[in-house]
């Protein structure tokens, strides 16, 4: 049986001018000389960005050492995916994108020589999407709390527990098409300013906060609704 695709309504982006200067490696940092295309890029984001999401649930068939089957879905192979969906009863499969708009105006900055302005909008997509995962995710943990479930560990292909041939796997379940998503040969997705994942839910699910079996500490998501604990600095 396949499972039920819905649409996610208006979705936030929720863009804050420090997501845009993290983007471009000023975290926690103005640079003055880029002020200005940073205000402009962010307004013209506005126009630029349609966000979407798509969703949908299937029902775990058995948790073994080093895969998870779904019924009617598919099976996810991996010792620490397994580690993570310890009690789930469901996973959430979940595309997001903010559409094609901005990155096509990137590229056509970069053509007339604008080099300045389409690398500040482009990391101001970047941030945007981010923000627009972000608001989808906390739908999927508000409508997972309404059931009286817990939500487990946000999983993402391309992660180092997961390969980024993980994504075929999401799209089996969702049809990014119908969103404008599409799944390239190599696994990555187009429009780039798109993000997926699966997030284990269940009344029992085992929430793991533990640092050695936690991947939230090395995770850059640093607004994720989903976050267990801290994310430290690997410096040094």
């Amino acid at each position: 049986m396949s499972a039920e695709v819905l649409e996610m309504a208006d979705i936030s982006v929720d863009l804050a001018e420090s997501d845009v200067w993290s983007c471009l490696g000023s975290p926690g940092r103005v640079v003055p000389g880029l002020a200005g295309e940073v205000s402009r890029s962010i307004a013209l984001s506005e126009e630029l960005c349609v966000p979407r999401g798509l969703y949908a649930r299937l029902e775990v068939a058995e948790i073994a050492r080093k895969s998870v089957s779904l019924a009617g879905g598919p099976t996810l192979e991996g010792a620490f995916i397994s580690h993570l969906f310890e009690g789930a009863s469901e996973p959430v499969f979940l595309v997001v994108t903010v559409g094609e708009a901005l990155e096509t105006k990137v590229s056509d900055l970069f053509a007339a020589g604008e080099s300045v302005d389409a690398v500040v909008l482009d990391a101001v997509g970047s941030g945007s999407i981010m923000g627009a995962f972000s608001h989808a995710l906390t739908r999927v943990w508000q409508e997972t709390t309404d059931r009286g479930w817990v939500t487990g560990t946000c999983l993402r292909p391309g992660q180092s527990y997961w390969d980024i041939t993980g994504q075929q796997d999401v799209f089996h379940v969702v049809p990014g098409e119908q969103i404008g998503v599409s799944l390239l040969d190599s696994s990555f997705m187009r429009p780039q300013k798109s993000q997926s994942a699966v997030v284990p839910i269940g009344p029992e699910m085992k929430v793991h906060g533990d640092p050695k079996e936690s991947y939230c500490r090395y995770c850059q998501a640093t607004r994720c609704p989903m976050r267990q604990e801290p994310q430290v600095s690997l410096a040094g």
